[in-house]
């Protein structure tokens, strides 16, 4: 089975804390990235991949909600923070704080997946038409995507 093809099960399968995992994993796939293009000094490419992770993170935003309480306080302040290091490293052309962001990631990653196997809504909409995709180059969405990661 390819990449592409676990991560579309992953999706079509996974709860609502799993699909959060998935985000932070093509973040710490999309850092990587990042430090090495900045290291090759692949402008086209380090801009490119710069924008992919400010758009996962401005999505992970996004879905916390509307209310304000102190989860999604401390949330944002950690993914602003994130972006600014992000910024530096293209900015500046050093990428001594991109193992650091990836730790993050890999904690946060982690700690969904952890919360996702403790819960009990995998293929609770198994009758639902969704797919999205990510790839380090694409985003494929197909179906109905209003529902998704709702319960």
């Amino acid at each position: 089975m390819s990449y592409k093809e676990d991560l579309a099960i992953k999706i079509a399968t996974g709860n609502s804390c799993e699909l959060v995992a998935l985000q932070y994993q093509a973040l710490i796939e999309n850092v990587q990235d990042l430090g090495k293009y900045i290291n090759q000094n692949d402008k086209e490419k380090t801009f490119a991949t710069s924008d992919k992770i400010r758009d996962i993170l401005s999505n992970l935003i996004a879905t916390l909600g509307d209310d304000n309480n102190d989860f999604k306080n401390a949330s944002i302040d950690l993914y602003l923070y994130i972006n600014r290091v992000v910024n530096n490293a293209v900015i500046k052309k050093d990428t001594s704080e991109i193992s650091s962001v990836i730790k993050i990631f890999e904690t946060l990653r982690d700690a969904w997946y952890s919360a996702g196997a403790n819960m009990s809504d995998k293929n609770e909409h198994k009758n639902l038409s969704k797919g999205i995709t990510y790839g380090k180059t694409d985003v494929n969405i197909s179906g109905s995507t209003s529902d998704l990661g709702r319960g």
